[in-house]
């Protein structure tokens, strides 16, 4: 579940400049880990799941950003196995956690974040927002 402190945690460690494929790749040698091991074990994750494979070359094109984040199941399994935080992995593959998802089915909450995003607010007066958040909450 995507809470206000995981999101900001998030926010925190992303850099503008990152890609999917540099980060998959930094936190896959953060588990000393080879493009094939990490590919073998996405694979058996997968094929418990939905008996998908995972190929060691199409995480080398990924990794080196030559082909696009692979779908939002296969990055829930490559944050698992590398214990990653799925919702950094997901925003920057430009997608959305399914939580987030289903609660901007929501009317109010997509009004809300739209007003939000177009205002272009700055990492501090995210922070700002945040807090406020809050403080509404109770938390």
């Amino acid at each position: 579940m995507l809470t206000i402190n995981s999101t900001a945690t998030t926010i925190g460690r992303m850099s503008k400049d990152q890609t999917f494929g540099a980060r998959l790749k930094a936190l896959r040698l953060a588990k000393q880990l080879s493009q094939r091991e990490l590919a073998e074990k996405v694979t058996q994750r997968s094929k418990e799941q939905d008996g998908r494979g995972f190929d060691f070359t199409y995480l080398s094109k990924i990794e080196n950003d030559r082909m696009p984040p692979p779908s939002q199941q296969a990055i829930l399994v490559l944050a698992e196995v590398l214990d990653a935080d799925s919702d950094e992995l997901l925003a920057l593959a430009g997608k959305a956690p399914a939580d987030v998802g289903k609660q901007l089915q929501n009317e109010k909450a997509r009004l809300f974040f739209r007003s939000a995003v177009d205002r272009k607010l700055t990492p501090e007066q995210w922070d700002q927002l945040i807090k406020k958040l809050k403080g509404i909450t109770g938390e």
